[in-house]
């Protein structure tokens, strides 16, 4: 099901992975000379925020605990407008950022 609502994409979040032990896929690629970046990890989403930035989007806060106890912050940009924003397929969430994608997995 494709998300396309700011306020949708936070109840999914909320009711499927917060406080819940996950797979963390994230990707962010550097538009300068376009190298991606991959990370990827197991743990427990603890809290998420989503707030206005300057650059006119939205700026996605995930704070999780990893496996090995150490606290892992995922900043990424997403845009303000609703559209296309995830895609939620029992199990697996992917987020769309402006620079990022992130998928979340059971």
């Amino acid at each position: 099901m494709e998300i396309q609502r700011h306020e949708r994409l936070l109840e999914v979040l909320k009711e499927q992975f917060a406080q819940q032990e996950a797979a963390f896929f994230f990707t962010q690629w550097d538009t300068e000379n376009e190298d991606e970046e991959v990370s990827q990890f197991r743990g427990t989403l603890t809290e998420l925020k989503l707030t206005d930035n300057e650059f006119d989007e939205k700026d996605l806060l995930l704070i999780l605990t990893a496996e090995d106890g150490e606290i892992v912050e995922i900043l990424m940009e997403i845009p303000s407008e609703e559209v296309d924003l995830a895609v939620w397929e029992e199990g697996r969430l992917s987020i769309f950022g402006t620079e990022a994608e992130l998928v979340l997995e059971k």
